[in-house]
């Protein structure tokens, strides 16, 4: 098979303990793939908090997990034993899916999920158009969107959120990225959320924020597009298929293929 991404120098700004696959895949395929997360995951772990979820998980007839960190944030915080019967789970996010699959034997049974897997899609899921008068749990990151349970209040449900984890700027020296690319910038950056698009400014320095505005962007949905332009970018933006780490990896051998 042809090493498409031959040549090719790709920024991954994804947390750094969900880099190794999409890294695997650039790098079979042929890239160089330079390692600059520009998000940090912490948990939330704390003992009022497991404690309350202990004992009222039960209570909930439907968990909403809006990603993979929401999946593992809450796992730790009560015991599955604990979960009503017939409990329905929903996911954003085919790697939350997956997460989510590694906990719940025979999960295709009592999930609800959304093509192309966002909040609008999950949405219009039969199962939550007639929810008035049950009790939803929604696991997030702190500040995450408010559109899932704004609308599932509007048809009726009582909805509670749980914050399982937080988004935090890295820790490192505005010399890192420098010292990162003395061998070859980058051709292509990935990006997967705003926060992170304004986290790598902070990280850099002057000289490379300017550089990297004037490289392809790799996003994963249309409405980045217009905050990367607010940044000041001015290169291509190429959006991903999908936000997993295949539909990513696809859509930048196809970029590279046309180029």
């Amino acid at each position: 098979m042809p090493s498409v991404l031959k040549g090719q120098v790709i920024l991954n700004t994804r947390p750094r303990h969900q880099q190794v696959e999409l890294t695997a895949l650039l790098e079979r395929d042929g890239a160089r793939v330079l390692s600059f997360p520009v998000i940090e995951i912490e948990l939330t772990a704390n003992d009022a908090l497991r404690q309350r979820l202990d004992r009222d998980i039960g209570l909930y007839d439907v968990l909403l997990f809006v990603s993979r960190n929401a999946v593992e944030g809450a796992f730790q915080l009560f015991d599955m034993a604990r979960l009503a019967t017939g409990t329905t789970f929903g996911v954003i996010g085919g790697a939350t899916r997956q997460a989510l699959a590694n906990r719940i034997e025979n999960l295709d049974h009592c999930l609800v999920a959304g093509e192309p897997y966002n909040s609008e899609a999950l949405l219009e899921a039969e199962v939550l158009q007639l929810v008035a008068g049950k009790r939803i749990m929604i696991f997030r990151g702190q500040q995450g969107r408010n559109l899932l349970g704004d609308e599932l209040a509007a048809r009726g449900a009582e909805v509670d959120y749980c914050e399982v984890y937080r988004r935090e700027l890295p820790r490192c020296d505005l010399s890192a990225f420098n010292h990162l690319v003395d061998d070859g910038f980058p051709t292509l950056a990935i990006l997967t959320s705003n926060e992170g698009m304004h986290n790598l400014f902070e990280l850099v320095d002057a000289a490379a924020a300017e550089r990297l505005r004037q490289i392809p962007w790799l996003l994963i949905s249309e409405r980045m597009r217009e905050s990367a332009l607010k940044l000041g970018h001015n290169a291509p933006i190429v959006i991903a298929q999908s936000a997993s780490d295949e539909g990513i990896q696809q859509t930048i051998c196809e970029w590279a293929d046309q180029r």
